[in-house]
């Protein structure tokens, strides 16, 4: 009997030490390379005549759930917004989110239920695959809008791991 409580202790201290000693595995690495992929994809994906300057404004960054600790297990993900100067001429932005959601359907991401916009102006499409999440913003022309597009990409959720410049 005694050998056997002594046997089960060593099996709870080695679990414990073994516990202590293993790594958390994020995917954030993968995620940055493959959401700024993605979002490379949809600037693509317009035609050029479209596009005002070939050079995008691209902000590529991990964050953390708020108020989740700052820990190798607190949860985070990957994001990637980009902004797309288009030409200067009516329904380009219209034209561009147009040419932008039949690539991503195409390429089996799926376009959520339209909500509705209580802003006559400012658009906003929403696509899923995989765990991902993008959002197209664009414009409705009217006089004295910038027709732009933005592009936002968010990873799926993984853990901070050894990203220690991630805070929140």
């Amino acid at each position: 009997m005694r050998r056997s409580v002594t046997f089960v202790a060593l099996l709870a201290g080695a679990a414990l030490l073994g516990g202590c000693a293993v790594s958390v595995e994020s995917r954030l690495d993968d995620f940055r390379s493959e959401g700024e992929a993605i979002s490379q994809q949809i600037v693509e994906s317009i035609p050029d005549a479209l596009v005002a300057q070939a050079d995008s404004d691209l902000d590529s960054t991990g964050r953390l759930a708020p108020s989740s600790g700052d820990t190798p297990q607190t949860p985070a993900w990957w994001e990637v917004s980009t902004t797309v100067d288009l030409v200067e001429e009516p329904t380009t932005s219209e034209q561009a989110a147009t040419a932008v959601a039949d690539a991503l359907v195409a390429d089996g991401w799926t376009k959520a239920q339209e909500k509705g916009s209580s802003d006559p102006v400012y658009q906003t499409d929403e696509y899923r695959r995989d765990g991902w999440y993008v959002s197209i913003s664009w414009v409705l022309s009217a006089p004295d809008i910038v027709e732009d597009l933005g592009v936002l990409v968010v990873s799926p959720d993984t853990v901070r791991g050894d990203h220690d410049e991630i805070s929140s």
